[in-house]
């Protein structure tokens, strides 16, 4: 399964994502419906029923799946019950998973929140996508596995960014050590091949990245490394492809299946 990530596309909306997304010849879409502030406020699919609706209808008309929807930060603030609005709404739209970041310094809280967090995405049949950034308290992929074997949910599995294993000083080497049922999905982007620096990394993750082929991050080791059932999101957004946004969906389609087909995955 191929995925857009809404990130690459933050300005869309959810029906013209899905658009996008069909544009470009993804299988599946993932829809932002959390705001990962601090304050966690819905976006308007979580509030809006006609929306909802409206976001449904186009997902069956296009045959495009919810692969997630995204996304949960726990900070030390957070309150897991409060999220069950965006859980529920998700659920209506037939997500297939939740993503969770954390950005708490204590570790103990972060697992507890998570172990809640799975157990609220369980009674919605959903899966949780955990994910680390290196910019954030929950920085690398060994943390990572750390947290969500301490918590210990059937439901839960990595989420290993492409972009986020290289600048946190991982590899693909890392992923083929890791038991396979430990890793949920992946994110695919491109980048340069040397790093802005840690004061750099957020505005290149959020803003700056490469469609696939286009950098110099090892890809074809990547997506070799991980399982070849899991799913995989593009999540590339980037400044560098024009204002057309329905060229850059195809682009970016065009640019997964290519690396993907270079692997024997076409």
């Amino acid at each position: 399964m191929l995925s857009l990530a809404h990130l690459t596309f933050m300005q869309a909306g959810p029906l013209e994502l899905i658009s996008l997304a069909e544009a470009g010849g993804f299988d599946a879409v993932g829809l932002r419906l959390i705001d990962p502030a601090p304050e966690a406020a819905f976006f308007p699919v979580v509030t809006d029923a006609g929306l909802r609706r409206r976001t449904k209808a186009a997902l069956e008309a296009t045959g495009l799946t919810l692969l997630d929807i995204e996304a949960v930060w726990l900070w030390p603030q957070t309150q897991v019950p409060k999220l069950r609005p965006a859980l529920e709404a998700g659920a209506e739209l037939g997500a297939r998973n939740l993503l969770v970041a954390g950005n708490d310094a204590d570790r103990n809280r972060m697992t507890d929140r998570l172990a809640e967090l799975c157990g609220m995405a369980r009674e919605y049949g959903m899966g949780v996508g955990f994910e680390f950034i290196p910019y954030t308290a929950l920085n690398s992929l060994a943390f990572a596995q750390e947290i969500l074997k301490a918590a210990d949910q059937p439901n839960a599995g990595l989420l290993i960014d492409a972009l986020h294993l290289a600048r946190s000083g991982g590899s693909p080497a890392d992923i083929a050590a890791i038991d396979p049922a430990l890793i949920a999905y992946g994110h695919l982007c491109d980048a340069p091949a040397s790093s802005p620096g840690l004061e750099g990394l957020r505005a290149e993750a959020r803003g700056a990245r490469l469609y696939p082929g286009d950098g110099g991050l090892p890809l074809a080791d990547f997506l070799n490394a991980l399982p070849a059932d899991k799913p995989i999101a593009l999540e590339a957004p980037s400044a560098a492809y024009g204002h057309d946004d329905s060229e850059r969906a195809r682009r970016a389609g065009a640019a997964c299946r290519a690396v993907l087909a270079s692997i024997g995955r076409g």
